[in-house]
């Protein structure tokens, strides 16, 4: 349940603390005041759109806080939601933070660890779940009557709904092949026959993975053989002993006079030691230099080959790629396409076959989809009856009608609408057509009665849901909301006094102007003042002693 909610510099509140109780609470206040934008900042900071129009004027930013409590066993789900994702629980407590500013940039923190929005809507739509005049609408209009019915059934059509959708994705994607296959015959012929020449290509040339830096490599080597030549003749004649002065003999003369040097004082053997270094090692490099003068040759038919072989090269990197491993990378990425060209995926043959036998199954599993469907519509049909016979219409019927369509949705093969009879001996008329507007609001509070007790919605927000309707119908809603209350935390906004009457906790909104400023206060009314709140929503500002008796006369009746 919602424990607490901070809001700040959010469109006319500067700064509102709100603490929550469970059961029902309800928020009254002139038209104006600022009760929606309450649902609003709630609404955002479990996850909607953020818009920086709902930034106070003159603030840099806006700053949402909410606490939570998930606690008892149908919490559980949530608690382990927050754990894979790697956030701890305190005391089973919660805490949820945003701001959002004017360039449009939202941070968001589940007790304390950034997370992105989409964690936030995930788990947000979960624990709570705002009802407002808008979604009375949506129940007017046919096209949400199959998700709505869909909602209700859940578990039942589980089953039964992934079995079609997974046949009617696969009977999509094949029948979107096969057009393709058939439109694009030409096309893929000639595809073929480039990557055929391609795969050739490629496929003679034979590259190797650092191929061109090793043929570079060996290409330099014989572009410049006199060079190479010409250096090791003269590093030979410098260190060849053979030569009177060459640097062998040279370092031979310089080790043995600091040996006799050495020999007088002992401070020279380093140096006599480090020049019979110098002296051997130049030895072994003459050696050395002796087998490479040896070994050098020039193979102009080598060099020839290897330009031939970098021009093949060259010629294949204007045409796919900048370097040999982007070569090989198309050459990988043309095998995959032809062989996907030329295996079965686009066999127009046993697509069409394998179509055909996904159609006798979608027809089946439509069918099987239907008749969950309407077992689940005759489990409905009475459980909103029940909850509009507690809601003074007890002339009402309620029933779900399924009318057949031509070929294959998404959603199966059905239509769903809502049929209604609010007037006995009417009959039965659509939703839209029969249900006015306090009618429409019961009904929807009827629907949400049932939704909520089957998925355990820790906190349920009314938002003016109650609109239209007065007297006895007004105290059956608030009797429906303090029962809904029992097991979930409800929150109203409500000009019913008899809603108001039935709360166990009461806001009250007001307006006024500070220093040329338009502020909102929020007051957490007190036991002693509900009674003067109601009288007001019952007359107005002057509040009467009739009014004040009638208030009196409603809490006491609704507090049982």
């Amino acid at each position: 349940m919602l424990e607490q909610l901070t809001i700040q510099n959010f469109a006319i509140i500067d700064q509102v603390d709100l603490s929550f109780d469970d059961q029902l609470t309800v928020l009254t206040g002139e038209t104006g005041a600022g009760k929606s934008i309450i649902i609003d900042a709630l609404a955002m900071v479990t996850g909607g759109r953020a818009s920086t129009e709902m930034i106070r004027k003159g603030a840099d930013k806006a700053v949402l806080q909410a606490v939570f409590s998930l606690v008892g066993d149908r919490a559980a789900g949530l608690r382990e939601q927050l754990s894979a994702a790697g956030i701890e629980l305190s005391d089973y407590q919660v805490v949820i933070y945003r701001e959002f500013n004017h360039k449009g940039r939202s941070i968001v923190r589940i007790n304390g660890v950034i997370v992105p929005l989409k964690i936030l809507s995930e788990f947000g739509s979960q624990l709570v779940e705002i009802q407002g005049q808008h979604d009375t609408s949506l129940l007017l209009n046919q096209d949400h009557h199959l998700d709505l019915l869909d909602q209700f059934a859940e578990a039942d059509l589980s089953q039964a709904k992934n079995e079609y959708q997974q046949l009617f994705y696969r009977y999509r994607d094949i029948t979107r092949q096969i057009d393709q296959l058939k439109n694009r015959r030409q096309d893929i012929n000639q595809r073929l026959d480039l990557l055929s020449f391609q795969q050739e290509e490629l496929k003679e040339a034979n590259l190797q993975p650092g191929e061109e830096d090793q043929l570079l490599a060996d290409r330099s080597k014989l572009a410049n053989h006199k060079k190479i030549a010409d250096a090791l003749d003269q590093a030979q004649q410098a260190l060849n002993p053979g030569l009177d002065g060459g640097a062998i003999d040279l370092l031979a003369a310089a080790h043995q006079a600091m040996t006799q040097a050495a020999a007088y004082d002992s401070d020279f053997e380093n140096l006599a030691q480090s020049l019979s270094e110098a002296y051997y090692a130049a030895q072994d490099a003459g050696r050395d230099l002796d087998e490479a003068v040896s070994d050098l040759t020039f193979d102009e038919g080598a060099l020839v080959e290897i330009d031939d072989r970098l021009q093949v090269i060259h010629n294949l990197k204007r045409k796919y790629g900048d370097s040999v491993d982007e070569i090989l990378a198309f050459q990988q990425k043309v095998d995959r396409e032809l062989a996907d060209l030329d295996g079965g995926s686009f066999d127009l043959e046993s697509l069409t076959k394998e179509k055909e036998t996904i159609k006798g199954k979608i027809v089946a599993a439509a069918q099987a989809l239907t008749q969950s469907r309407q077992k689940v519509a005759k489990k409905l049909e009475k459980a909103v009856n029940r909850e509009l016979a507690d809601l003074l219409m007890e002339q009402a019927y309620f029933e779900v009608q399924f009318t057949p369509v031509t070929g294959f949705l998404p959603s199966g093969a059905d239509k769903v609408a809502f049929f209604v009879q609010t007037n006995q001996g009417e009959g039965t008329k659509p939703l839209e057509k029969a249900a006015s507007g306090g009618e429409a609001s019961r009904l929807m509070l009827a629907l949400k009665t049932i939704f909520i007790a089957q998925h355990g919605l820790p906190t349920v927000v009314f938002d003016e849901i109650d609109t239209g309707v007065s007297g006895r119908v007004g105290s059956a809603i608030a009797k429906k909301m303090q029962t809904i209350a029992e097991k979930t935390q409800v929150m109203a906004i409500t000009h019913l006094p008899q809603v108001a009457a039935a709360a166990t906790h009461h806001f009250l909104i007001e307006k006024f102007n500070q220093n040329d400023r338009t502020v909102t206060q929020v007051k957490d009314l007190p036991e002693n003042q509900r009674d003067e709140a109601i009288a007001m929503m019952l007359s107005g500002n002057q509040v009467t002693d009739a009014a004040l008796a009638n208030a009196k006369d409603l809490r006491a009746k609704a507090q049982g």
